[in-house]
């Protein structure tokens, strides 16, 4: 945009907030002034920076992204947690390839001069930033700002933005402003809220020291705590937080003095960093060392008039997480957006209070929750560092060990994904596996009151099925006649004597028994709808059957409630899938209810090959021979026996193809990283499946319509189930029937609740109201096998493509 005469921003502060601004502003062709209270632009104070992806991300935006890489020299390619002795209990030594691969930038540590100077250099108008100016006072009028320096200049700007530090004179300028115009809009108790628990003494150590490059380490101590990151060339960076004894507030924190810093440093001499490095060695060689208290907070109004804070004014961290300069670029990134897009949308003329206002209130809105998320994610890893209490003790001794790295870098989503940036500017292709929010269509939602729904729905139909089900055959006599059967070895449409013995194990043999006699009327009966509903029942099935094993195999799945598709199939094999199918689905949601899931990696089926296989050999050919006229009774009783385990067929033989050829051939790979090519395997399967229940389900709908003697009402649904039944075959059907018809119910709510859960997750605009139609058309058209198989396919394109803007 061409630059704008009429907005001046005045900067407080030349920080890393201040500065970011400041190059943020210029490339948007906006004025600025940075005064800066420091003689140089860039002095050593003996800190340092970590660096994180949401940071660098920002920074490529700027065209800095490679300097720091440069002068960090070393990325964190290796995280240790240990103990006071120095030695480790938890490694992650392949950290750099994790986060650069998911999020598409390192995490580096260097001197925070050398950030701002880096930034310093890439502004273009240095004749904007002043230093040893320092301000004093700001007022705000009705139409601009004047700020008043130290050394008596009196300047005139649009709004001032205060990126002076946790002590921010333009805070204190901010509060007395409203005071006097608004005495509601800051709360009194504010000056006194912010709040420090712990102190740090952190510095810069060159030479003796060490310590491997590219490595992070936290040595956890009771009640006190390091943090080691290695920095470039000869430099080791460090931080001793220890516990003041209490939470102090506002002016009862206290101000260190060197004095007060050598003290602590006796204290703690002898601390073991390494087995082979103690903090003596550290202290030795230091250029630099800082002692602070560490405060922590997020200011309720960050914001008045034409008055707005960021960074430290407005935000507060602990230094152990790294996010106090990595989310004042973002807060800095949040205001220019939000401005930029403000000037635009009033080209032709001046923005009013009320304008600005307004663009404060989104910044901080855009802004708040996931500073206190994180301010309270740092302060509570602080907790766990210096194990406070036995508990927490107890955590870091005997669980944190074994804690698996994939609960780390899950949580990286929120933590980097989430993230602000310039929307402006493009962002670089760094190939990052998940998205950043501001990539996909929308940021994620949780589901919110949708997740207590969908429980209730999928409780109430698995009661309804319990119902309909199980109450149904004991109040219609269809068990008394099953018993009956059973003790008579007489059962409708067999000819023979019934089986008592199908594998010699007499508990599975029981089992076998009455599945066979329920199953014998359905599938021998001279009425054509009952084999007809069955086979109609078990082809809508086959989509199903392959989504449970397909779900259950995937890789994000592993270890879950839907892990184990086989134990699932032998569930509903045993109670019905009218009943079970609403216990699976609800599992599924609690699987995924993060917003973030869908997002993770882990949607790959390695097994994928290896499913279609087992659906022919486990499902297919079992149940076409289930129908097969077999004249033998012996035979066709054996043959529905061994039918029974199919679903578990399925997942079994998937497992032992998957562990002999699978593993067969990925021992011979030259490339065993190699990324899993799916997409075609899980194609073949929805399209399959999808196609064999459309084709049975137009069979059947094309049947009931030529034949007089079969009618859909009669096919599909039930009568009366808790009435008295004549025969056996009767109450069989009638179990069939509502079986099918509460499975499809519960298929169809799941299957939209997916649709919904795509969407909230940012990778689609389609919306579960736009789907309804369509899925109600083909429960008609195509059946409901078919359906869920091609709305499967769909969500599977979708997860696999996930093409960020």
């Amino acid at each position: 945009m061409p630059p704008s005469k009429e907005m001046k921003v005045i900067i407080a502060g030349g920080s890393i907030a201040g500065l970011s601004l400041a190059l943020m502003l210029e490339r948007n062709g906006v004025d600025f002034l940075v005064l800066e209270a420091y003689k140089d632009v860039a002095p050593q104070v003996g800190a340092s920076i970590g660096v994180l992806p949401n940071g660098l991300r920002i920074l490529d935006q700027l065209d800095c992204y490679e300097q720091v890489i440069a002068q960090s020299e070393y990325p964190v390619e290796k995280v240790y947690f240990r103990d006071s002795s120095g030695k480790p209990f938890w490694s992650f030594e392949d950290f750099n390839e994790k986060v650069t691969e998911r999020h598409g930038y390192p995490c580096v540590f260097f001197d925070r001069r050398m950030l701002i100077q880096i930034l310093y250099d890439k502004i273009q108008q240095k004749d904007k930033i002043l230093t040893s100016e320092r301000v004093v006072s700001v007022t705000t009028h009705s139409t601009h700002v004047t700020v008043s320096t130290n050394t008596g200049k009196t300047i005139e700007g649009t709004i001032v933005v205060g990126a002076d530090g946790i002590h921010s004179t333009v805070r204190h300028q901010m509060w007395e402003n409203a005071n006097k115009m608004d005495p509601t809009w800051i709360d009194p108790k504010e000056k006194d809220a912010l709040p420090a628990t712990y102190a740090c003494i952190f510095g810069i150590s060159k030479g003796g020291p060490g310590v491997e490059k590219g490595t992070l380490s936290s040595v956890f101590n009771e009640h006190f705590s390091y943090l080691i990151p290695s920095g470039p060339a000869d430099r080791t960076y460090w931080f001793l937080v220890t516990n003041m004894g209490k939470t102090l507030h506002g002016s009862e924190i206290p101000q260190f003095t060197k004095e007060d810093e050598e003290k602590l440093v006796k204290e703690h001499w002898d601390d073991q960093i390494t087995p082979s490095l103690k903090f003596s060695d550290l202290y030795k060689h230091k250029i630099s060392s800082v002692y602070t208290p560490l405060p922590e907070y997020v200011y309720k109004k960050w914001y008045f008039q034409r008055i707005m804070t960021i960074g430290d004014a407005a935000h507060k961290f602990e230094p152990l997480t790294g996010q106090g300069g990595n989310n004042a670029l973002e807060t800095s990134a949040a205001l220019a957006n939000h401005l930029i897009a403000s000037l635009k949308a009033n080209a032709s003329s001046d923005l009013s209070t009320a304008e600005i206002i307004s663009v404060f209130e989104k910044t901080q809105k855009q802004r708040e929750d996931r500073t206190w998320g994180l301010v309270k994610q740092s302060h509570h890893r602080q907790r766990m560092e210096c194990m406070e209490t036995p508990f927490l003790k107890f955590i870091a001794k005997f669980v944190l060990p074994n804690i698996p790295k994939s609960i780390l870098v899950d949580r990286w989503v929120d933590t980097y994904a989430a993230a602000a940036s310039l929307n402006m500017v493009p962002t670089a292709e760094r190939g990052n596996t998940i998205p950043y929010f501001d990539q996909l269509i929308r940021s994620p939602a949780a589901r919110g009151k949708m997740s207590y729904l969908l429980y209730v729905v999928f409780t109430v139909l698995a009661v309804v099925a319990s119902w309909l089900l199980s109450g149904a055959l004991r109040t219609n006599g269809t068990l008394d006649l099953v018993r009956e059967a059973i003790v008579n070895g007489q059962v409708e449409g067999l000819t023979g004597d019934l089986c008592r013995s199908y594998t010699g194990i007499s508990s599975i043999d029981k089992i076998l028994v009455i599945l066979v006699t329920i199953f014998l009327p359905a599938i021998s009966s001279n009425r054509h709808e009952q084999p007809l509903q069955l086979l109609y029942f078990l082809s809508s099935m086959l989509p199903i059957i392959a989504i449970f094993t397909i779900e259950g195999y995937r890789k994000k799945n592993k270890w879950s409630l839907i892990a184990s598709p086989g134990t699932w199939g032998v569930m509903y094999q045993l109670r019905g899938i009218g009943f079970i199918a609403p216990l699976y689905f609800a599992a599924s949601f609690f699987v995924s209810r993060k917003s973030s899931f869908l997002l993770l990696p882990g949607r790959e089926v390695p097994a994928a090959k290896f499913i279609m296989p087992a659906l022919i050999l486990g499902y297919m050919v079992p149940t076409a021979l289930l129908f097969f006229p077999f004249q033998d009774p012996v035979t066709r009783q054996r043959i529905i026996a061994a039918w029974q385990p199919a679903p578990v067929l399925v997942s079994a033989i998937t497992y032992l193809l998957a562990n002999t050829i699978g593993a067969a051939k990925k021992s011979n790979e030259s490339h065993p990283l190699k990324k899993v090519n799916d997409m075609f395997h899980l194609r073949t399967i929805y399209q399959v499946t999808g196609v064999i229940a459309a084709c049975m389900h137009l069979t059947v709908m094309v049947g009931c319509l030529v034949s007089p003697g079969i009618s859909l009402k009669e096919l599909f649904i039930p009568g009366d189930s808790f009435a008295q039944v004549e025969t056996l075959a009767d109450g069989v059907f009638i179990f069939f029937q509502n079986d099918f018809l509460l499975f499809t119910a519960a298929s169809v709510i799941w299957s939209l609740a997916n649709v919904a859960d795509i969407y909230r997750s940012g990778l689609s605009n389609v919306h579960w109201q736009s789907v309804l139609g369509y899925m109600l058309a083909g429960l008609i058209t195509i059946g409901p096998g078919a359906t869920t198989a091609a709305l499967w396919y769909w969500r599977e394109e979708v997860m696999s493509q996930r093409k960020f803007k």
